[in-house]
């Protein structure tokens, strides 16, 4: 076992809680896109999937609120705010903020406009990537819910881009009721928090199950392992807290789910597929982060469940040898899929954090010293990729170990809290035995 330095720990912990920080409510940023002639200054309760203002140059254009990554970072605050317990007031004002923008950019009586606002600045060479009229035109009611991603001053995507994707409505609505249990401000009706959770809820049990753009954003739509078992997450959460017909329905919706996701069980390995239309084999790292946002310590999709241990272990043996600087590693590390070649097709590391976190929650759950001593591989390799400062870059390139992709996502800072956490909890029940 190879272990992460206390010290880089606590460094680099405090370095991800203020990047989760900058990127939110970003109202001092502005982003001009040239070829659009579009500038964009963030609204208060927008989170920025990366605060960098690149422009596919080749670093990619992330200056935008995706609403899977806003979610993925709410997740998080807790664990900013154990980082550094000073920026709590922030974080009340910064989440009251986002349960406000997240409301007003869904918001059902809200039109879409008629025209592409960007029609008559874009130059000739970006015109060709405008969202087209008619789309834009379209939105109203609950079709402000299928968007993946906004403008982060609460205007539409004025680009193309692929939709529908379900995962963003069912994650947003499971951060916000587990972060009910540790920020009770957020509780009550002036602040808007239920109305968010029920809208979200109510369009989760309406389109769980469909076919639809997966969390890589990938094309043709499918019906995803990965949201599939983030809208059963959402769903059982959700009638756990409801009653009546509004709970009925949503574990009506929650089984339905359960059932296609069987589906996607390759019944020869245990393993679940990418999707329910993939073929044998074609596993998607996803599928396993999904996993750990349900966080179940029970049932099918539990955090060491057999099909959970069986997909880990098969993506985990796929990576091991696709990627030349894991040679000799004892815990690869991750990617997405293998035959990725977005930006080269590289490690991952929200994905990588995500199996550490796994590997972190199993050894705290069974306090077992052989999980912890493999999470702790892959911090320690985080710690030998990581450049120096408080941003974590989206991709590890495959060879030579240098940053790529985007240099700093929000999603990267949330999953090393997340990991860091889980890590806690792990050390505090290997120390303390039953």
């Amino acid at each position: 076992m190879i272990a992460p330095s206390p010290d880089w720990l606590a460094a680099r912990r405090l370095g991800a809680a203020r990047a989760l920080r900058r990127a939110t409510s970003a109202t001092g940023l502005a982003r001009h896109r040239a070829g659009f002639g579009w500038t964009v200054v963030p609204a208060p309760g927008s989170i920025l999937a990366s605060t960098r203002t690149a422009s596919w140059d080749p670093e990619p254009d992330y200056f935008h609120h995706w609403i899977r990554d806003a979610a993925i970072a709410l997740r998080a605050v807790p664990a900013a705010i154990a980082a550094d317990p000073e920026a709590r007031g922030f974080w009340t004002r910064a989440v009251a903020d986002h349960i406000r923008f997240s409301l007003a950019i869904s918001d059902p009586d809200r039109a879409g406009p008629a025209t592409n606002p960007l029609a008559a600045t874009a130059t000739p060479e970006f015109r060709k990537f405008l969202r087209p009229d008619a789309e834009l035109a379209a939105l109203g009611g609950s079709a402000w819910l299928e968007e993946p991603r906004c403008a982060p001053d609460g205007g539409p995507d004025l680009e193309q881009w692929g939709r529908p994707q379900d995962d963003g409505p069912a994650l947003r609505a499971s951060a916000l009721m587990g972060l009910l249990d540790e920020m009770p401000e957020l509780a009550g009706d002036g602040t808007g928090t239920e109305a968010l959770i029920a809208r979200d809820l109510a369009h989760v049990t309406a389109v769980a199950g469909r076919p639809c753009i997966g969390p890589w954003e990938e094309s043709p739509p499918r019906r995803t392992t990965f949201t599939l078992i983030v809208e059963w997450d959402a769903l059982t959460r959700g009638a756990a807290r409801s009653s009546g017909a509004d709970a009925a329905a949503m574990l009506a919706a929650a089984d339905r789910v359960a059932g296609l996701i069987d589906e996607a069980e390759d019944r020869a390995t245990g393993v679940w597929r990418e999707s329910i239309e993939a073929p044998a084999g074609h596993l998607d790292s996803a599928t396993i982060l999904a996993v750990l946002h349900a966080d179940r310590r029970d049932g099918r999709f539990a955090l060491d469940a057999p099909q959970t241990r069986a997909t880990a272990a098969a993506l985990e043996a796929i990576f091991a040898t696709l990627y030349p600087l894991n040679a000799g590693r004892a815990a690869p590390a991750m990617g997405r899929w293998r035959e990725d070649v977005y930006f080269g097709g590289n490690p991952w590391l929200p994905v990588t954090l995500g199996f550490a976190e796994l590997s972190y929650r199993i050894a705290a759950q069974r306090q077992d010293p052989a999980a912890f001593a493999k999470a702790e591989d892959w911090m320690a390799w985080v710690e030998a990729v990581a450049p120096e400062g408080d941003d974590l870059p989206e991709q590890i390139d495959r060879k030579t170990g240098a940053p790529a992709a985007c240099l700093a996502l929000t999603w990267s800072a949330a999953a090393f809290l997340g990991a860091a956490t889980a890590r806690d909890a792990a050390v505090q029940a290997l120390a303390s035995p039953r």
